[in-house]
């Protein structure tokens, strides 16, 4: 059975609560990962290879630091940046850091806002294809 735009409400108010929300969870993970996606092209940008070097003391890389999450109800998703606390200094950068004992100066880390710049270029992308995402996983329970 192949679903059209016109139908869509009537085939997906006929799928059981457990479906409907089956759906919109998948519909929102993938919105999701695009971008996640987007995200870690923005950081791969600014920080090059070393985006999936992995790190001495935890073995993780910073690109594992973008987490993505979709509640259980369905009703929202959720893209961060504070799975590994570091991207948070990239994100924001840092003040001019001096030692208190003697004053040595660390430096300061200007900001890039990789994360929000992924925000600004997918926004729009993630949000129009939701109809479309909605549809193919109408189309997949339908045709099981």
């Amino acid at each position: 059975m192949i679903v059209d735009a016109n139908n869509v409400l009537s085939v997906f108010a006929g799928l059981t609560a457990r479906e409907q929300k089956q759906v919109y969870r998948n519909a929102l993970r993938k919105a999701a990962r695009i971008l996640t996606a987007e995200t870690k092209v923005q950081l791969r940008s600014i920080v090059g290879s070393k985006v999936n070097s992995r790190n001495r003391w935890n073995g993780k890389t910073l690109g594992s630091g973008i987490k993505l999450r979709v509640d259980r109800e369905a009703t929202e998703a959720k893209v961060h940046i504070m799975g590994d606390f570091r991207l948070k200094f990239f994100e924001k950068g840092t003040a001019v850091r001096t030692l208190r004992r003697n004053g040595a100066n660390r430096g300061a880390m200007s900001a890039h806002y990789f994360f929000r710049t992924a925000k600004t270029n997918k926004e729009t992308e993630v949000f129009n294809s939701m109809d479309n995402l909605i549809m193919e996983s109408i189309n997949r329970i339908v045709n099981r």
